[in-house]
């Protein structure tokens, strides 16, 4: 792939970035909020540049499911449906990339729509209506699948990816980017230094 021409301004949102992801990891930092992320908004603000992001993301998140244990509250079953799932739409969403046929495209939508059918349990809390997430890493999918199919919504798709992909939740620290995040926010930032070869 030809190195595409950074957009004025995002040098900069990239290096803001990889400060907070290096505060994090140095231990100078230990909380941000997840608003920090927004400039990924603006970063893929082009869809093509929002595809290959979320792209990323799907592989690392892939690699991820097939290195860490199966977490006790996860079934066998699911966690095998998890990770072919995940596999297919990686392998789909390359294909895609490569050749954005109408056929790539099908196979895309058809995989949304399997991928989104492994978690569509609602339930009423309050006055509201509750989608019940099972896996992380299977809504990180879904947001790459919609970020393609979608384009007009691609920015907003490739913020919540990333966004899933790096907040972490302990007690000490509460709900955001925490140096746990630090690792994910680092693959973010190699992503954006490789993708315009800084």
């Amino acid at each position: 792939m030809t190195t595409p021409p950074i957009p004025k301004g995002d040098k900069a949102r990239i290096a803001k970035l990889a400060t907070v992801a290096q505060t994090l990891r140095d231990g100078s930092e230990t909380y941000f909020s997840t608003t920090k992320l927004t400039s990924l908004k603006s970063l893929c603000k082009e869809p093509q540049t929002a595809n290959h992001f979320v792209f990323y993301l799907a592989q690392r998140t892939q690699v991820k499911m097939e290195t860490v244990p199966r977490s006790n509250y996860t079934s066998e079953i699911d966690w095998n449906l998890y990770q072919s799932l995940i596999a297919d739409a990686v392998s789909a969403m390359g294909n895609y990339l490569e050749n954005p046929t109408g056929g790539n495209k099908m196979a895309l939508q058809q995989l949304r729509n399997q991928v989104r059918a492994t978690q569509d349990e609602q339930r009423r809390v309050g006055w509201n209506t509750v989608r019940t997430i099972h896996s992380t890493e299977v809504l990180i999918i879904e947001y790459a699948l919609e970020c393609m199919l979608s384009p007009q919504f691609a920015p907003d798709y490739a913020y919540r990816a990333g966004r899933l992909y790096t907040e972490r939740y302990e007690p000490r620290y509460g709900t955001g980017l925490i140096p746990a995040s630090a690792p994910m926010l680092a693959d973010i930032v190699q992503f954006w230094h490789g993708y315009y070869n800084l």
